[in-house]
């Protein structure tokens, strides 16, 4: 428990000291999210924070390398077991501040994330069975398909969630936080302290996030935060990809999926722009923001900013607290 909480603390300083930094870069180099119609902050805020918790993990990775090699962690660390999942980190990392600097055309940015998800499946990590209500069935040929479902919904889940101040760095920190205690609990110390260290980096960013923020997550963060999120629960039982037994997973990342899922439904049910390119028509309303969010609903029944994340913040920490409950010890 000594490295988890030394490597959080990395984190957590590196994260500390990179956000007011990146806060007067992007002021600098104009990286601001403008307000608008469908936004809710009213004045332009940096929207580069996503490289500081990029940094932040890089880093505290490199502290648990070192870590290992000096032999100070019982068991070993291992973190260069999570080397094939890297490559992909970078592309989806990538393709979100490509997007934070200039808007990304939304067909693009999800080939993008197909390719990372590719690569993840490349490197054997797939979901070959679940387990609902006691039952486990084999995927077999479904295997594929729907580990790369998985991980572009989750992917995106938590990116249509960062829509005000303080809501999606600490949806992750939430989820991250709950992963990683499974993951301890189940002896899969590499996919934990990489988790541990998304937490910490997590954790200095929502100082500078929470209402009113000074900095904004980005799509680089919330897309990297969710893509990271969705591989370790995939990862996390062992060799054998279950995603933790289907009802642990579904239950901490029950908020963001269920608002991706109905944005997904509603922004489909719209009357397309045309009818000769109806997929990328399609993607483009799927992408669209829109005030129709959770969040958006909340804050038009009278709640102010703070209470709705507030609000928020309870219900995923209550479906953690179940999930935690499910959770079966080795």
């Amino acid at each position: 428990m000594v490295v988890y909480a030394a490597l959080f603390a990395v984190a957590l300083g590196c994260s500390l000291v990179l956000m007011p930094m990146l806060a007067r870069l992007g002021e600098r180099a104009k990286l601001m999210d403008q307000p608008g119609e469908r936004k809710v902050h009213v004045r332009a805020i940096p929207r580069i924070g996503g490289v500081g918790v990029g940094l932040s993990l890089t880093a505290t990775l490199g502290v648990a390398v070192v870590i290992d090699a000096l032999g100070w962690s019982t068991p070993p660390a291992n973190p260069q077991s999570l080397l094939p999942i890297f490559p992909a980190a970078v592309l989806v990392f990538a393709v979100g501040l490509w997007d934070d600097v200039s808007p990304v055309p939304p067909v693009r940015k999800l080939a993008v994330q197909l390719a990372a998800a590719g690569i993840v499946v490349g490197s054997s990590i797939l979901i070959t069975r679940v387990t609902l209500i006691g039952e486990t069935y084999e995927l077999g040929v479904l295997a594929l398909p729907v580990t790369v479902l998985w991980i572009v919904l989750i992917t995106n889940a938590f990116n249509l969630m960062d829509g005000l101040d303080g809501l999606a760095g600490g949806l992750v920190l939430i989820a991250a936080s709950t992963c990683a205690a499974v993951l301890i609990a189940r002896g899969e110390q590499p996919r934990a302290l990489l988790l541990v260290a998304l937490a910490g980096a997590t954790s200095g960013f929502l100082i500078y996030n929470f209402y009113p923020a000074r900095i904004f997550l980005g799509d680089s963060g919330s897309m990297l935060a969710g893509f990271l999120l969705a591989v370790t629960a995939i990862i996390g039982r062992q060799k054998e990809a279950t995603t933790l037994a289907t009802a642990v997973p579904l239950l901490i990342f029950a908020l963001p999926l269920t608002d991706t899922i109905l944005s997904v439904v509603r922004r489909l049910v719209r009357r397309p722009g045309g009818t000769e390119h109806f997929f990328e028509h399609a993607l483009v309303r799927v992408f669209s923001a829109d005030r129709g969010h959770l969040h958006h609903r909340l804050l038009a029944s009278g709640l102010s900013q703070r209470g709705v994340v507030l609000v928020l913040y309870g219900l995923a920490a209550a479906f953690s607290a179940a999930a935690l409950l499910l959770v079966e010890r080795p």
